[in-house]
């Protein structure tokens, strides 16, 4: 930030030398007063200085090149948030609990009919098997899912 100043100094005293402006790989722009490889050399006279000077100065100064909100914006968003999390929560509870239920489901049907079938080991059989586990596969991801939003949840 104090670089920042100093260029700005240096822009607002130094026009003569000329204003550079340059963009890097990011996206990230610099000004700077000195040439620069890459740099692309703007007007000098004295009103676009202060053009120039005048925009860099009203931009919010932040860390990270992360926008500046006001302590009200971020009550706000963080009211906004928790509505988000605990409707995704929700969501993930009310699969989780069909998920469970057609899982004891696909078990209830499988065992009612290992008796009528001791004898063949069909496909209908694996297939059984592979249904019940993409279930608990499915009920482990919400489970995972349901311990992220409540961490998430925790730290609001």
């Amino acid at each position: 930030m104090a670089s920042l100043l100093a260029v700005l100094f240096t822009i607002t005293t130094h026009a003569v030398a000329g204003i550079y402006k340059l963009v890097d790989e990011n996206g990230h722009i610099t000004y700077t007063n000195t040439p620069v490889k890459g740099g692309q050399k703007l007007q000098t006279n004295s009103s676009e200085t202060r053009i120039v000077a005048k925009a860099m100065t009203r931009a919010p100064l932040t860390i990270g090149g992360f926008p500046k909100v006001t302590d009200s914006q971020q009550k706000k968003r963080d009211v906004h948030r928790r509505q988000i999390l605990e409707s995704e929560l929700a969501s993930e509870t009310k699969h989780l609990v069909e998920i469970q239920q057609a899982l004891n489901e696909a078990i209830k049907n499988m065992r009612s009919a290992e008796p009528h079938h001791t004898q063949l080991l069909s496909d209908t059989h694996i297939s059984e098997n592979e249904n019940i586990k993409k279930l608990r596969n499915q009920i482990s991801l919400h489970e995972r899912n349901i311990m992220a939003l409540r961490a998430e949840l925790g730290n609001l």
